[in-house]
């Protein structure tokens, strides 16, 4: 969900899902775009930009969709899903991946850098 525009997105999952249905999905965090710094492409221990600002970022390379937490929850329940569960995630001591350097993991162990959503749509009276 990181690379789509939830805007688009939400609405479309909640037209496909039948009532009762979950939809789970994975994406980053507004803590981990409010760390990150493009310019020495790693994630700072002090916020670099505005919370209230996040939607569509835009990188040189590529470009990635985010929203603070409260806009996440008014645009599920504009579309008739409720939130069962966010997971945030946290990498155990050791833990190694092939996308992210040891520095990334550290920071991930103490702040959240990706979640993933839990939401089901109601189902019909």
């Amino acid at each position: 969900m990181t690379f789509c525009d939830p805007y688009m997105t939400i609405p479309e999952a909640a037209r496909l899902l039948r009532p009762g249905g979950l939809f789970a999905f994975s994406t980053s965090t507004p803590l981990y775009y409010l760390c990150y710094d493009q310019a020495g492409d790693t994630v700072r221990e002090h916020l670099l930009r505005d919370y209230f600002g996040l939607r569509r970022i835009e990188w040189d390379n590529e470009v990635n969709f985010e929203l603070p937490y409260g806009e996440w929850i008014r645009l599920f329940r504009h579309n008739g899903l409720v939130v069962e569960d966010l997971v945030e995630t946290q990498p155990p001591p050791g833990a190694t991946t092939s996308y992210r350097d040891e520095e990334s993991n550290a920071w991930a162990r103490k702040w959240p850098m990706e979640n993933i959503w839990r939401v089901r749509k109601l189902e019909l009276p």
